[in-house]
């Protein structure tokens, strides 16, 4: 085999080497965004089981009226801006 053909080779399995390098990083790459997404879903339902069990332990805690009274206290919260301060505050939104 001559010299030529060698280093031709040589550049070739090179190549191919880049090559499976970055197919290989993109495809760990999408295996931890995976990995994520199923993490925050564990996350999620332990937030909603715990929720449940709050929920369970008080039955006023799924009420219309209290969600009612939760969202106004949010709202009460946020700061006010010139136009809500002058007219009042919107209660419809």
């Amino acid at each position: 085999m001559t010299q030529g053909r060698l280093l031709e080779r040589l550049r070739r399995l090179e190549q191919q080497i880049r090559a499976f390098k970055e197919l290989h990083a993109n495809e760990l790459q999408l295996i931890l965004d995976e990995l994520s997404d199923i993490a925050s879903e564990v996350a999620s339902t332990e937030e909603s089981t715990a929720q449940q069990a709050e929920s369970a332990a008080d039955p006023a805690a799924a009420s219309p009226k209290r969600a009612k009274w939760l969202a106004e206290q949010e709202r009460k919260t946020r700061p006010m801006s010139r136009r809500e301060l002058l007219r009042g505050r919107d209660e419809g939104s």
